[in-house]
């Protein structure tokens, strides 16, 4: 079998960093034209019937048998999101779904320090962990979420997110 010599290699190594780009290039344009779906659509809800009162007569189960109303973010109190939002994740609409920083203490504290376990994930992290299924409790779980959170950060509106995170 022939070896390739060193220009040879470069060439098909330089074709390999093309085609990545150009892959990943591909697909970040597609996450900004393509229409996404609703992170909530793959879910069912409950079903709520009401009286000519607006008084609750009947609710079913979601198909899961649990019992999940669909709530949309302007219906929830407004108290209820902003403390959400103070204890879970303070600085939720200026970042890109992962803080680097709270990773970063999280990890140190976790496993270079010997500490408790800290978390270091955001709003849009907790949802991609439940929306995805993920097990995130090793290195490489979270570096999952963390892709899977900016998956949906590209994809989804930051209200689309937080009324996901509400709902499931």
């Amino acid at each position: 079998m022939a070896r390739l010599s060193g220009a040879g290699r470069t060439r098909i190594f330089s074709l390999k960093a093309v085609l990545w780009v150009a892959g990943l290039a591909l697909a970040l344009c597609a996450g900004r034209v393509l229409p996404f779906a609703n992170v909530l659509d793959r879910y069912g809800f409950s079903q709520a019937v009401y009286d000519r009162n607006a008084e609750l007569l009947r609710l079913t189960t979601a198909p899961d048998q649990q019992f999940r109303l669909k709530r949309e973010l302007w219906e929830l109190s407004p108290e209820l999101v902003h403390a959400t939002l103070l204890k879970e994740d303070e600085f939720f609409y200026y970042h890109p779904g992962v803080q680097p920083l709270a990773l970063a203490r999280a990890f140190w504290t976790t496993f270079v320090a010997g500490g408790r376990r800290l978390g270091g994930s955001t709003i849009t992290m907790q949802l991609a962990r439940l929306h995805y299924g993920l097990e995130t409790r090793g290195p490489l779980g979270k570096l999952t979420q963390i892709a899977a959170a900016l998956w949906l950060e590209y994809t989804h509106s930051k209200d689309e997110i937080l009324t996901a995170y509400f709902n499931l």
